[in-house]
């Protein structure tokens, strides 16, 4: 094995490593840990929160999810820059699209956490204010993360198309890929265009997070198959044809 295809394999094998580590992430931020505010009746006893140390560990969960991210993109673009260099660029900018929208939310979040815990904000609006203001800053969160899983299925189906096209990995997770991140797209356009969108729509992308888990641990696991690929040779001109006659 070349060294072109020795870093090419290491940097899939980092790409699958992120892939697994921002999947687990995002399960736990988004299933197991709470970030719900307490109501009204609770926020003089319970604070701002349902689960104060919760919505801390949710807050860490996005950070680590998002670096895994950054890793990820990188990697996939360093291992499949050779094949297709301006394709690759192209997703890498819809990725860092994405990280950007991803940081604001996570800044929301933390921007959350330091007006509950601010007593000075006592001599100046009461407790129930505080808590429209907290409220209002949460309702950017869920728009903000959806918006930007737009450009996360740009740049995954990008990937995945050249996956396919190179046979790296088994096409069925290519074509499984391209599936899963056209979905990330179709929903929030539908969420914005159809009013009332059932909840249970949503039900369509959970396939991806299983997707995300499977090829993270293929990628770590098997890493890439290069004998799969025979790169398309460069058409020969009519004048180099005469002179090799």
């Amino acid at each position: 094995m070349n060294t072109q295809y020795k870093n090419q394999q290491f940097y899939a094998r980092v790409a699958g490593l992120s892939y697994i580590v921002f999947t687990l992430a995002g399960i736990l931020d988004n299933f197991i840990l709470s970030s719900t505010l307490a109501s009204s009746e609770q926020f003089l006893s319970h604070g701002v929160f349902a689960n104060e140390q919760q919505f801390r560990w949710g807050i860490f969960s996005e950070i680590v999810m998002f670096a895994a991210v950054t890793t990820a993109s990188m990697g996939f673009y360093l291992a499949l820059k050779p094949i297709n260099k301006s394709l690759m660029q192209t997703a890498l900018c819809f990725r860092l699209v994405e990280i950007i929208i991803g940081s604001f939310v996570v800044t929301v979040s933390m921007s959350m956490l330091a007006l509950s815990n601010k007593a000075y904000l006592l001599n100046v609006f009461d407790a129930e204010q505080i808590r429209h203001i907290i409220v209002i800053a949460s309702s950017f969160r869920q728009p903000a993360s959806e918006y930007s899983w737009i450009f996360m299925g740009v740049a995954g189906i990008i990937t995945f198309y050249l996956f396919f096209k190179t046979s790296y990995i088994p096409k069925a997770w290519s074509v499984w890929g391209m599936i899963t991140y056209s979905s990330l797209i179709i929903y929030p356009v539908a969420k914005l265009l159809i009013a009332n969108l059932p909840r249970e729509a949503m039900f369509v992308m959970f396939p991806g997070a299983l997707f995300e888990l499977g090829v993270g641990c293929w990628l770590l696991v098997k890493g890439l198959d290069f004998s799969a690929y025979k790169p398309e040779l460069p058409a020969k001109s009519e004048s180099s044809i005469s002179a090799e006659a």
